[in-house]
């Protein structure tokens, strides 16, 4: 089975480069080593002699970037955990970087963080409404059937990965959650009716992107306009419809050459699970390897 691109690597260097990067924030990445590396793809520098000094650094241009490790760093409630987390959050607040995958395993925290940083990001005015996105298909085998209602009833039992996020960010009941989305512009849009929308200065946020294929990625890509983000969530193994993993469309982009030299792309596979130690003692017996 084909690798896909992490978006992450480990790299040993020596002591006095990590000290250099600490000292200037940024070092230059030497002129036959650049075609190795991917913008805004992110490089942890290690101590070669084995001491436990490291750096956590972006490809900006021709530099590694040092990544700003604000032990208080707290968005929207919420503060990383793991050091792919760590990255999300420095690609989802970098608004320069237009387009965010982040892949994983289940409970890596791909939702919240993007939740958490969403409302940020309309507190600070930097997008003048955040659209959240998925596709409407249900688990497993056994259909529901049609669903009774207009659009907005049909759509809500496939907001429950939202709702929970909400839930933990806000501390609230269901009835003062529904307050606190009044008082920000949150639309809640099913994919499929996504053709023909443009999003301007919107930041959209795409879940459970996993079963999308090439064409479904290509309709959702290019609905985004001037001054807007798309964040694209999914968990390779854990397609319910069994679409092979290369046809889906999110190998399709992450492992693209193009995607991957793109100074406005950031894709991050979070491999640790958040959520606890039910989930991810369950994610690591079922999911493919």
């Amino acid at each position: 089975m084909a690798e896909s691109y992490t978006g992450v690597r480990v790299v040993e260097v020596r002591p006095e480069l990590i000290d250099q990067l600490y000292k200037e924030k940024h070092i230059d990445i030497d002129f036959d080593q650049r075609r190795k590396f991917y913008q805004n793809e992110y490089v942890v520098l290690k101590d070669i002699t084995g001491a436990s000094q490291s750096a956590l650094t972006r490809v900006t241009g021709s530099r590694l970037s040092l990544l700003k490790l604000d032990k208080d760093l707290c968005i929207s409630g919420v503060k990383p955990r793991n050091k792919e987390q760590w990255m999300a959050f420095d690609a989802l607040l970098d608004e320069s970087i237009k387009v965010v995958v982040l892949t994983g395993t289940a409970g890596s925290g791909k939702t919240l963080a993007s939740t958490a940083c969403a409302f940020h990001h309309l507190e600070k005015k930097h997008y003048k409404r955040v659209v959240f996105t998925r596709i409407m298909t249900q688990v497993g085998k056994h259909d529901l059937g049609i669903l009774p209602g207009d659009v907005d009833e049909k759509f809500n039992p496939y907001l429950k990965n939202y709702m929970c996020n909400f839930e933990l960010l806000f501390d609230k009941k269901k009835s003062s959650i529904d307050d606190i989305l009044q008082q920000y512009d949150v639309e809640f849009l099913p994919f499929q009716l996504i053709r023909g929308a443009s999003f301007i200065n919107t930041l959209l946020i795409a879940d459970e992107c996993q079963t999308l294929d090439v064409l479904e990625m290509l309709t959702l890509g290019t609905r985004m306009s001037e001054g807007s983000k798309i964040v694209i969530l999914g968990d390779l193994k854990q397609r319910d419809e069994k679409i092979a993993r290369e046809k889906t469309g999110i190998f399709r982009f992450v492992n693209s050459e193009q995607a991957k030299q793109s100074s406005i792309v950031a894709s991050i596979e979070l491999i640790k699970s958040e959520r606890g130690e039910t989930a991810s003692l369950f994610a690591s017996i079922f999911e493919e390897q």
